[in-house]
C-alpha cells in the first residue's frame, strides 16, 4: 500500500489548500485524529497560516459559509459521510481542537525537534529549563575573544596562532588574523563539519601530524613551482645560447615568449591567461613566433622556432598541466589548514560558555539527535514527544537539510509501517535555502528514499495565483532558461546535470479555466548599461512605483523584491529622500538604532555607565537638542561650548544620575523615557516597545548589568528589526522573505547579482597525501579548483549554485499576480543573473509575440521587453466579511506609551491598620470586610485542592504568602471550618481521590451576538469517566443568577462533547447544596 504521498507543488498551485484539505479529511474521518497527527513547516509564519487555514475552513464548513464550499466539495468526493455529517464532524473537530489546542501539532521542524530534545533532557544530561540560542555568530565571536584573552606563553593555541601569522607573512598576507579566525570559526556550526568533527580532532591532535602534513604539502607546492621556473629558465638560456632575445620575436613579451615570462614570474595557474590563444597557435604554427618577412625556411630565427622553440613550448605545456595540478591542490589544501586546527579549540570554548549559562545552540539539535538515533532504538526517542503519531505532513520539503531528513525519516518510516496517512509537499524550483543546509536533491530523488511501491507522486500543475500573461511568460522563460543552463552544465558537470533537467521538468504550469479567455497581465524587463547604473536603477524603480500609483494601484498591492538586505536599505533611503509620500513597509529596512527615542535612551545609559565618554555625551546632547528641543545645534558648537551643550539636557537627568544608576534596567529605561519626554516623538512606539522587549529578554538571560547590556547593544541588539504590522504600505522585502507570499504587482530591481561567490566549501580528498585528512576546507574558485584534485567538487558546487540562482528568479517571478517589472544590467560576460534574462528574452519574445526595444548588440544602450497589458480597472474590491470569525481582518490601533510610578505599599500584618481606621470605619463594616476576606480565602483553598488531604499544604502555602496572617484569619480557624464542611457526605465524596479534577480551568466560547471570544471558569469540574460534575462555591446569600451561571457551565461541557453532566451550587457558610437540573 502506498502510504506516502508526495505532492510536487509549483508556485501558486494551491499547496496550502491541499495541506488543509488532507488534514481536514483526517478530522472528518476521526475528529480525534489531530492527537496522532503532526504537520511540520519551516517558518513560524507558515505555521500560523496553516493553523488558521484549518480552523477557518472547519468553521466555514460547519457553518455553511461560501468560502469553504470548494473544500467541502473536495471532501465529499472521497468521504463516506453525507454533507450534514461532514458539517457536524467539522464542528466537533473544531471544538476539540480549540479545547485541546496544545495537541494541535502544526509547528516548525525546529520547534518539533526542540520538543524531542527537551523531553530527552535527562538522557542527554541537559537541564529541562535550558535556553535555546539562535545567534551562532555572536556566541562564536565571544568564544574567540575569550580564547584570545586567555592565551599565555605556555598556551598551545598561542603557538598555533603565531605559526598562522608567520605563514601569512610569508605568503604576503595580513598578519592580523583574528577577524579571519572569527569568520572561519563559524564553520563549527556547519552540519558537514560536525559530522566529521570527532575524526578530524583525533587526527589533528596526533603528535607532529600537522607539522608533517603541512610540510608534505609545502614540498609538493614548492617542487611544482621550482620545476615550472626551471622550464622558463631553460627557455631563456636557450635563447641566449643561440644569440636571440625576447624582443627579436613577434609581439615581444606579448607574443609566444610571454608564456615563459609568466612561468618565470609564477603567473602560471590561470590556464586561460598563460596558455591563451597566442600560445595555443604558437604551439603548432611557427609563423606566430616571428614577423612576417622572417617567416620562411632558411631564416635562422624561423628555423630555430621550428627545430627547438615549438617543441619546448609543447613540452612545457604538458609539464605545466601536471605540475599546476599539484601546485593548485597543495595550495588550496594549505590555505585554511592553520585555521582548521583552531576549530576544535573554538568549539570547546563555545561548549564551555554554553554550559556556564545553561544554553544550547539551536544549530546543534539535529546533529545531537542524529547521534542518538544511530546508537539507540529510534522509536524510543520519538515516543518522548508524548504521543503516538499515525500521520505526518511535511511542508516545504525542498528546504529540508540532510541531517533533518535523516532524523525525520526514522519517524516517517515508523508511521508508514502502521499504514498512516503521510504527506510531503514541496517544489525543487523554490529551494532557495541551501545556505541554511537545505538540500533540494532530497525531493528530487524522494522515490529512492523508500522501498519501491511505497511512494505515490502527484503534481499540482495549475497556477491559481497569477494572471494568464504572467503564467505564459514564466512558462516560456523558465523553459528556455533551464534548457540553456542544462546545456552549459552538461559540458562541465556531465551526468550530474540531469539533476537540473529533472528539477525543472514540471516548470510549465496550466492556466485555470476561469482565466483562459482573459488577456490580462503585464511583464516588463529593462536591462540598463553600466554607466551610472545604481542611480539609474533606483530612479527606474521609483518611476515605476509612481506610474502604478497614478494608475490607481494601492500601495499595499505593490512589492519591491531585492536580493539582499543591504539593497533594502539602499532602496528605502532613496524612496525616503525622493518620494517621502510613499509608505514603505519592511522588516529589514528599519532597525532599533534608527529610532531617535531609542538612541536617546541608549546614549543616556552610556553617559550614566561611562561618565568620561565624551562622544556618548555629545551624541546624547545633539540628538536630544535636535529631535526634542528643535535646536539646530552643530557638532562644533557641542565640543567648543560643552558647558552650554550639557545644560540643554533635562535637569532631572543631570541631578539624579546616582539615583538613576541604582534603578533596575527596565525601570531605568522607563525613567529615561519620562525624563527626556520621549512621548512627544511621532512614530516611535514600535521601536520603543521592541527595545523594551529586547531589554526584558536580556534580563531573563543573565545578570541585568547596565555595562554588559550596552556591550550587547553594540554587538547585535542595535541591529534588531522592527516588526511592522502595517499592511497598507509598499512591501520592501528580500526574495527569500517573499517566498510563500503573493503580490498584485512585483517590482524587481538590481536583478544582477553575482552567480558565484568566493566562499569556503568542505571537500573529501581521495588522493594521497591530501587524504590523510578526511575533510578539508577549500576556497571555492573556478580558476583554482579546475585542474586540481578538487575539480569534481567544483563541478558539484557549481551545479548547486546554478540551480540556486535560477530558483531565486523563479521564486521572485512567480510572486506576481498582475504585473511583473524586472530591472537588471547589460551583461556580456555572463557573470551575473541578468545574463540569462538577456539570453532568453529574444526566444521568449518570438513565442509570445512581445516587443523588444533597443539594440542588443550595443552594451552601452538599454534594452526593453514588454508583454501583455493591465486590466482597465486596477482597484481591488474590499472583501466582504463572510462571517468567519477566524478570518476577521485585524485593525491597526495607535497606542500611546505611558509610564506610571510604582508606589510601594507595605501591608500591615496585624490589627494596627484597623486601629488606624477605627475613626473612619465602624465595627460593623470591619466585620463585613473580615467576612468577605475569610470567604475569599476559603474559595481559594477549595479551588486549589484536589482531595481533603491537600488542605494542610494549601494552608501552609497561604501562610507563606502572608494571606493567613492575623488572629481573625488563622490556619487553625480555617482548618476547622473546612473540616466541618467536609462532614457533609456528598462533599466528602467530591474531595475523594476517585475523581479527575479540573480546578478553575478556562473554557473559551464565542459569543454569537458579537463574535467575540469569552472566557468562562467554573470553580471545580470533576469526572470519574462516567459522569461530569461541575461545582460552583458561593459564600454569599443565594441568588437566582447563581443557578444560571452553573447552567451555562453545564451547557458548555455539553457543547464540548461530554454527557451525563450534573451541576451543583454549594453555599459553604450555610452548608446548603443545591443540584441544578
Amino acid at each position: 500500500m502506498k502510504n506516502l504521498t508526495v505532492y510536487r507543488a509549483s508556485a501558486g498551485s494551491g499547496k496550502t489548500f491541499t495541506l488543509a484539505l488532507e488534514y481536514i479529511k483526517l478530522l472528518v474521518e476521526n475528529p480525534q485524529s489531530f492527537r496522532q497527527t503532526l504537520a511540520v513547516t519551516f517558518t513560524n509564519k507558515a505555521t500560523e497560516e496553516m493553523k488558521m487555514r484549518i480552523l477557518s475552513d472547519l468553521y466555514g464548513i460547519s457553518k455553511g459559509l461560501k468560502n469553504s464550499d470548494a473544500l467541502l466539495e473536495k471532501i465529499k468526493e472521497s468521504s463516506v459521510f453525507s454533507e450534514k455529517q461532514i458539517r457536524d464532524r467539522a464542528w466537533l473537530s473544531l471544538q476539540l481542537l480549540i479545547h485541546n489546542y496544545n495537541y494541535f501539532r502544526v509547528e516548525t521542524i525546529d520547534a518539533f525537534f526542540q520538543t524531542v530534545l527537551r523531553n530527552l533532557a535527562k538522557e542527554l544530561d541537559l537541564s529541562a529549563n535550558l535556553k535555546i540560542e539562535l545567534n551562532d555568530a555572536q556566541v562564536e565571536q565571544q568564544a574567540v575573544d575569550e580564547l584570545i584573552e586567555s592565551l599565555d606563553e605556555t598556551s598551545l593555541m598561542l603557538y598555533w596562532i603565531l605559526e598562522y601569522i608567520h605563514e601569512n607573512i610569508e605568503d604576503d598576507k595580513s598578519w592580523n588574523v583574528i577577524s579571519q579566525i572569527k569568520n572561519f570559526g563559524l564553520n563549527i556550526f556547519k552540519d558537514y563539519y560536525k559530522k566529521n568533527q570527532k575524526e578530524l580532532s583525533q587526527i589533528l591532535e596526533q603528535k607532529d601530524f600537522f607539522k608533517n602534513y603541512s610540510q608534505k604539502l609545502r614540498n609538493i607546492r614548492n617542487k611544482a613551482k621550482a620545476q615550472l621556473t626551471e622550464l622558463a629558465d631553460n627557455f631563456f638560456d636557450t635563447l641566449e645560447a643561440n644569440g636571440f632575445a625576447v624582443d627579436d620575436f613577434s609581439r615581444k613579451s606579448s607574443g609566444p615568449c610571454g608564456y615563459f615570462i609568466k612561468l618565470k614570474s609564477g603567473d602560471f595557474v590561470d590556464d586561460d591567461k598563460i596558455f591563451n590563444k597566442t600560445a595555443q597557435e604558437a604551439s603548432f604554427i611557427p609563423e606566430r613566433w616571428v614577423i612576417k618577412k622572417l617567416a620562411k625556411p632558411g631564416e635562422p630565427i624561423y628555423d630555430f622556432v621550428c627545430d627547438t622553440l615549438m617543441q619546448m613550448l609543447n613540452n612545457a605545456e604538458n609539464i605545466r598541466v601536471k605540475q599546476v595540478k599539484l601546485y593548485k591542490s597543495a595550495d588550496l589544501t594549505l590555505r585554511h589548514l592553520s585555521q582548521l586546527r583552531l576549530l576544535g579549540c573554538i568549539g570547546d570554548k563555545v561548549t564551555e560558555l554554553n554550559n556556564e549559562v545553561n544554553r544550547f545552540m539551536l544549530s546543534d539539535t539535529q546533529t545531537l539527535l542524529s547521534s542518538m538515533i544511530e546508537d539507540s532504538d529510534s522509536p524510543f526517542i520519538f515516543e518522548k514527544i508524548g504521543t503516538q503519531l499515525e500521520n505526518i505532513m511535511i511542508d516545504e520539503f525542498q528546504d529540508t537539510s540532510t541531517v533533518q531528513w535523516e532524523n525525520f525519516k526514522v519517524l516517517l518510516k515508523e508511521t508508514m509501517s502502521r499504514d498512516g496517512n503521510n504527506l510531503i509537499v514541496g517544489d525543487v524550483k523554490q529551494s532557495i535555502y541551501r545556505w541554511r543546509s537545505g538540500d533540494w536533491r532530497l525531493l528530487n530523488d524522494i522515490d529512492k528514499q523508500f522501498d519501491e511501491g511505497n511512494v505515490s507522486e502527484c503534481s499540482l500543475a495549475t497556477n491559481y495565483r497569477s494572471s494568464k500573461n504572467i503564467i505564459r511568460f514564466n512558462n516560456e522563460f523558465f523553459k528556455c532558461a533551464s534548457e540553456i543552463e542544462y546545456q552549459e552544465l552538461s559540458e562541465i558537470c556531465g551526468q550530474e546535470a540531469e539533476q537540473m533537467k529533472k528539477a525543472y521538468a514540471d516548470v510549465e504550469q496550466q492556466i485555470p479555466e476561469s482565466k483562459i479567455k482573459e488577456d490580462v497581465g503585464n511583464v516588463e524587463i529593462k536591462l540598463l548599461p553600466d554607466e551610472d547604473y545604481t542611480e539609474n536603477m533606483l530612479s527606474q524603480t521609483l518611476e515605476k512605483v509612481r506610474e502604478l500609483k497614478l494608475s490607481g494601484v494601492a500601495d499595499k498591492d505593490i512589492a519591491i523584491l531585492v536580493r539582499t538586505n543591504p539593497l533594502i536599505r539602499l532602496v528605502g533611503d532613496y524612496f525616503m529622500q525622493n518620494m517621502p509620500e510613499a509608505q514603505l513597509v519592511s522588516d529589514e529596512a528599519f532597525h532599533l538604532d534608527a529610532s531617535q527615542a531609542v538612541n536617546i535612551m541608549v546614549y543616556a545609559m552610556k553617559v550614566l555607565a561611562m561618565p568620561d565618554d565624551e562622544i556618548a555625551l555629545a551624541s546624547l546632547v545633539k540628538i536630544y537638542a535636535t529631535s526634542i528641543k528643535s535646536n539646530t545645534l552643530k557638532d562644533n558648537d557641542i565640543f567648543l561650548n560643552s558647558e552650554y551643550s550639557v545644560s540643554l539636557l533635562p535637569k532631572e537627568f543631570l541631578n539624579k544620575k546616582d539615583e538613576l544608576l541604582g534603578l533596575p534596567l527596565m525601570e531605568l529605561a522607563e525613567a529615561l523615557f519620562s525624563i527626556f519626554d520621549l512621548s512627544i516623538l511621532d512614530s516611535q512606539n514600535a521601536y520603543i516597545c521592541t527595545f523594551y522587549d529586547k531589554l526584558g529578554e536580556y534580563m531573563q538571560d543573565g545578570i541585568p548589568d547596565l555595562s554588559n547590556f550596552l556591550v550587547k547593544w553594540d554587538d547585535n541588539i542595535h541591529n534588531c528589526s522592527i516588526q511592522s504590522s502595517n499592511e497598507n504600505g509598499i512591501r520592501l522585502i528580500t526574495i527569500h522573505k517573499s517566498k510563500g507570499l503573493e503580490f498584485r504587482f512585483v517590482i524587481m530591481p538590481f536583478c544582477d547579482w553575482k552567480l558565484e561567490k568566493n566562499n569556503v566549501i568542505w571537500c573529501q580528498p581521495s588522493v594521497s597525501p591530501y587524504n590523510e585528512l578526511p575533510l578539508v576546507p577549500i576556497d571555492f574558485s573556478k580558476k583554482q579548483m579546475l585542474g586540481s584534485i578538487y575539480e569534481a567538487d567544483y563541478t558539484h558546487e557549481h551545479l548547486q549554485n546554478m540551480v540556486d540562482n535560477l530558483n531565486l528568479l523563479y521564486v521572485a517571478f512567480t510572486r506576481a499576480e498582475i504585473g511583473l517589472y524586472i530591472f537588471g544590467k547589460r551583461d556580456k560576460n555572463g557573470a551575473t543573473r541578468s545574463a540569462i534574462i538577456e539570453e532568453c528574452i529574444d526566444s521568449v519574445s518570438n513565442i509570445l509575440g512581445a516587443n523588444i526595444l533597443g539594440d542588443s548588440a550595443d552594451y552601452n544602450q538599454p534594452i526593453e521587453f514588454k508583454f501583455g497589458k493591465l486590466p482597465q480597472d486596477l482597484l481591488v474590491k474590499e472583501k466582504n466579511d463572510d462571517g468567519n470569525i477566524f478570518r476577521t481582518v485585524s485593525k491597526n490601533e495607535t497606542l500611546s506609551i505611558i509610564n506610571y510610578e510604582n508606589n510601594v505599599k507595605f501591608r500591615q500584618s496585624n490589627k494596627s491598620e484597623e486601629f488606624i481606621k477605627s475613626g473612619i470605619e465602624d465595627e460593623q463594616a470591619i466585620q463585613k470586610n473580615e467576612f468577605i476576606h475569610v470567604g475569599n480565602v476559603m474559595h481559594s483553598i477549595l479551588s486549589e485542592i484536589q482531595t481533603e488531604e491537600d488542605i494542610d499544604n494549601s494552608l501552609r502555602k497561604l501562610e507563606e504568602e502572608g494571606i493567613v496572617y492575623d488572629n481573625n484569619i488563622t490556619a487553625e480557624k480555617l482548618q476547622k471550618m473546612l473540616r466541618d464542611s467536609f462532614n457533609i457526605k456528598i462533599v466528602k465524596d467530591w474531595f475523594s481521590d476517585k475523581w479527575q479534577v479540573f480546578n478553575e480551568c478556562s473554557i473559551l466560547k464565542v459569543n454569537p451576538d458579537n463574535n467575540k471570544v469569552e472566557v468562562k471558569r467554573p470553580d471545580r469540574v470533576m469526572t470519574d469517566g462516567k459522569q461530569m460534575i461541575v461545582i460552583d462555591f458561593k459564600f454569599a446569600a443565594p441568588k437566582e443568577e447563581h443557578k444560571s451561571q452553573v447552567k451555562e457551565y453545564m451547557q458548555l461541557l455539553n457543547d464540548m462533547g461530554y454527557s451525563n453532566i450534573h451541576g451543583y451550587l454549594w453555599y459553604v457558610y450555610s452548608k446548603n447544596i443545591i443540584e441544578i437540573k
